[in-house]
C-alpha cells in the first residue's frame, strides 16, 4: 500500500486481508456412525474461523460448502462490510466430511470410507459447533448449492439453534437434471482404466478431468456459453477442470453421491410440507434467474412452506454459478447486499 495512506484505510485494508486469510482448526469428533451404513473410529471436521465470539456468545455464523467446494468457497463474501463482516460476526467456515482438512476417503480409506449424506455432514458439524465451540444458538447457517441443502438440514434438525437461515442457489433435494448429469459424469470417471488401482496411483486421471467437462455446461446457461467468445469460455472451463483436478477421485466420488442422493423429505416418509414446517429460522432464499441443475421451481417450495421465508430471485445469466463472487458483477453485489441486510435485520 502506499505509505501516504491515511491510517483509517491502511486498517480497513488490513482487516480485510485478516479476514480472508482466517483461523484454521480442525476438532476430532471421536467415533461416528453414518446415517446410512459404516463407522469411522475418529472423525475429524476443519474449519476455518474469521471474526471473534462476542460477550454473549450469539453471533457466530455457520457458513457451509458446496459440492466441489473447501472452507474457503465463500471468502469472496466474507470481509469488513462484506456479506458475512467480521467485524459484526464470528464466522465459522466448515469443510465437510469428505475434503479438505476434514476425514476423507484419500486419507487411505478409499472405496471403504462409508458412503455418507447430507445430514450426516450437519451432524458432524453440529458436534463441532457444540462440543469444540461451546456454543448453544447461533445467529445464522449460511451456504450456497450442496452448502443450502446442509444450511436447510441444520433448520430441519435443530431449528432452535439458529436465529435465521440463508439459502443460496437452494433446493430442498437433488432435481432430476441434477441427479443425471452427476450419474454420468461420475460413470465417465470411473471408465479410466486406472480405475480401483492404489490411491496414489489414481490421482490426476484423465476421467476426471472429462466428467468436469462434462458437468461445467450444467452449471450456466445456454445464453452463458454463446455469448462468452470461445477462447475465454475454453479457459474458464480450463479453471474448473484445474480445481476439480485437485481433488482426488475417491474424495470426488463420494461428495457427488452426497450431493445427489439428498432429499429433506426422505426422514419425513417423503412429506416435503411436514419437513419444512420444522424450520423456525427467519430464512432468505435466493435463487439465481437462471437456475438450471437444481431446478428453478424447488426455490418456490421452500418458500410456499417454510414459515417466515423470504425469496429474493437475484438476476444472471449465469445460472447455478451466478452466485460465484465475482469482482464488479452486479450479481455478486444482489448477494452480498441482500445477505447482509437480512443478516443485519435477524441476527441483531
Amino acid at each position: 500500500m502506499n505509505p501516504w495512506t491515511p491510517q483509517e484505510e491502511v486498517d480497513r485494508y488490513c482487516r480485510a486481508q485478516a479476514a480472508r486469510a482466517g483461523d484454521e482448526g480442525a476438532f476430532d469428533i471421536g467415533p461416528f456412525d453414518f446415517e446410512g451404513r459404516g463407522r469411522l473410529e475418529q472423525l475429524k471436521i476443519g474449519f476455518v474461523t474469521h471474526g471473534r465470539l462476542n460477550e454473549r456468545r450469539d453471533n457466530a455464523v455457520v457458513l457451509l460448502p458446496g459440492t466441489t467446494n473447501t472452507r474457503h468457497s465463500a471468502d469472496g463474501y466474507i470481509g469488513p462490510g462484506n456479506a458475512f463482516d467480521p467485524d459484526r460476526h464470528f464466522v465459522i467456515a466448515f469443510e465437510a466430511i469428505g475434503s479438505g482438512t476434514s476425514s476423507k476417503p484419500s486419507d487411505g480409506l478409499g472405496a471403504d470410507f462409508p458412503r455418507y449424506n447430507i445430514r450426516d455432514l450437519v451432524r458432524s458439524q453440529y458436534l463441532v459447533a457444540t462440543r469444540h465451540f461451546g456454543l448453544e444458538r447461533v445467529a445464522a447457517v449460511a451456504g450456497a448449492s450442496m452448502g443450502a441443502f446442509q444450511a436447510l438440514e441444520w433448520a430441519i434438525a435443530y431449528p432452535d439453534f439458529m436465529r435465521s437461515a440463508v439459502l443460496i442457489v437452494p433446493a430442498a433435494h437433488a432435481s432430476h437434471i441434477f441427479r443425471s448429469v452427476v450419474g454420468t459424469a461420475l460413470e465417465v470417471l470411473q471408465l479410466d482404466s486406472r480405475w480401483g488401482q492404489p490411491m496414489a496411483d489414481m490421482r490426476n486421471l484423465g476421467s476426471l478431468r472429462a466428467a468436469v467437462r462434462l458437468y461445467f455446461p450444467w452449471t450456466v446457461t445456454d445464453s452463458y456459453l454463446e455469448r462468452m467468445p470461445l477462447q475465454l469460455l475454453e479457459r474458464e472451463i480450463q479453471a474448473a477442470i484445474e480445481r476439480s483436478s485437485q481433488w482426488h477421485p475417491w474424495d470426488f466420488l463420494r461428495r457427488y453421491e452426497a450431493s445427489a442422493s439428498h432429499d429433506v423429505a426422505l426422514p419425513f416418509g417423503g412429506d416435503l410440507a411436514r419437513a419444512l414446517r420444522e424450520v423456525r429460522a427467519r430464512t432468505l432464499i435466493m435463487p439465481t434467474s437462471s437456475e438450471r441443475l437444481l431446478g428453478a421451481e424447488s426455490a418456490a417450495q421452500l418458500q410456499k412452506h417454510i414459515e417466515r421465508a423470504r425469496l429474493i430471485e437475484v438476476k444472471t445469466d449465469r445460472g447455478h454459478l451466478g452466485w460465484r463472487a465475482t469482482e464488479g458483477a452486479s450479481e455478486s453485489a444482489t448477494f452480498s447486499q441482500e445477505i447482509s441486510r437480512h443478516l443485519l435485520e435477524t441476527t441483531e
